[in-house]
């Protein structure tokens, strides 16, 4: 059985999430320190699944992009492509519904929806929570590990985490909804960048070196942003966003611009 103290862990957990922004560079790795704490897993793995037809083949090759933490509270970066792949080597299927966005990824290779072929799968000592959001074409997935010297996991850790799962999984969908009311609603990547620098406390100058834009580019950047928040002043934005940070949904990876 669920115990009450535990579910609230894993709400404030999305909490947490949503407070530190929308970069998965920064919410992912934090979020599989704290699930390696919440179900005293040695390893646990948080990663996206994008699979892409290459269109010259017809061969399909899978992008795996996320974050991982050992047993020493380390963390590390996912960012695996391999072609000759199927869905079913991942516990996946493809799915019938075609993607929202038409399925275009470039000029190359499009994106081939995939759906879970069962919501969690593990047993003594693997948890794997997959959910599926097929308005990106990805499925996000979970993967808890411990080792055979521990104790295995409960019916109630598995439970556990696909709650908290399913509970991040709706920040996504609502994410997805609120962009096809209002398509002009989600900020453009370059901006998204410099209104995080700001957060962070960046000048003008170091955003320029950061991001490798001329001064006079982000200045224009600054400028957007004034409009778009209806503010005047730096200060008047940051306490703007401030108020408003909470309302930020946890990004994919897939969304971070392109280097």
């Amino acid at each position: 059985m669920l115990k009450l103290r535990d579910v609230r862990k894993a709400f404030r957990l999305v909490g947490d999430i949503r407070e530190l922004g929308a970069d998965p560079q920064r919410w992912r790795p934090h979020m599989v320190l704290a699930l390696r704490k919440l179900v005293n897993a040695e390893v646990v793995v948080s990663s996206e699944i994008h699979f892409r037809r290459i269109k010259s083949t017809g061969s399909m090759k899978v992008v795996d992009i996320g974050w991982g933490s050992n047993p020493d509270g380390s963390v590390w970066k996912i960012h695996t492509e391999r072609e000759d792949e199927q869905p079913e080597n991942f516990r996946l299927a493809t799915a019938a519904t075609p993607l929202e966005n038409g399925g275009a990824d470039d000029a190359a290779a499009e994106l081939v929806p995939v759906r879970p072929l069962e919501k969690v799968h593990g047993g003594r000592y693997l948890i794997l929570s997959q959910y599926a959001l097929p308005h990106a074409g990805v499925v996000d997935q979970l993967g808890l590990h411990r080792t055979w010297s521990q104790p295995p996991f409960s019916p109630a850790e598995h439970k556990l985490v696909r709650l908290f799962h399913v509970e991040l999984g709706r920040l996504w969908k609502k994410d997805a909804i609120r962009r096809a009311k209002d398509p002009t609603s989600a900020l453009p990547p370059r901006l998204t960048q410099t209104l995080n620098e700001l957060l962070a406390g960046s000048s003008e100058k170091q955003i320029a070196q950061k991001l490798e834009l001329s001064p006079h580019t982000v200045h224009n950047y600054v400028k957007a942003l004034h409009q778009r928040f209806g503010v005047s002043s730096r200060g008047e934005l940051l306490a703007r966003v401030g108020k408003e940070q909470a309302t930020f949904t946890p990004k994919l990876s897939m969304d971070l611009p392109k280097e």
